[in-house]
């Protein structure tokens, strides 16, 4: 299993993968070139014999990050590679001097937010009908000055 950064010519399997975790909210072709033309956006995917796994995005902005998005295809969950791909994205932030990371979640995915909770993220507020079929969003933070040793 190997991370490393999302290319253009990954694009139509991610997007497949998107539709397929997503069906109801899922980006648009067009938004993940969007993406990946932007230079504070970092995305990566996990490769597993040549197939994308998963993917993850972080946008950095000052001393703020963004995750973006963070996705494991069916057949690869449960294996750890959400808690390697996280992993990523906060040691990005940490070697950018990023002061704030911030994310935001489906208030009914347990797991995610267990997750995200393992990594020091605290929710700061909630978004009301946020996702198109009237899901709630969390909002979380994670302060870097709190999270370093």
């Amino acid at each position: 299993m190997q991370i490393r950064k999302m290319r253009w010519w990954d694009i139509a399997q991610v997007d497949h993968l998107e539709r397929e975790l997503f069906p109801h909210d899922s980006w648009s072709t067009d938004q993940w070139w969007r993406e990946l033309a932007q230079l504070h956006n970092h995305y990566f995917v996990v490769e597993r014999d040549g197939v994308i796994a998963g993917y993850a995005g972080l946008s950095i902005s000052g001393s703020d990050a963004d995750v973006q998005t963070i996705a494991v295809g069916q057949a690869f969950q449960e294996q750890g590679i959400g808690r390697k791909l996280l992993t990523h994205l906060v040691d990005l932030s940490i070697e950018m001097k990023v002061t704030y990371i911030f994310l935001e979640v489906r208030s009914d995915n347990v797991s995610a937010i267990a997750l995200y909770s393992s990594f020091g993220f605290k929710e700061i507020n909630k978004r009301r009908n946020y996702y198109p079929d009237g899901g709630d969003a969390v909002i979380l933070r994670r302060d870097e000055r709190d999270a370093r040793p």
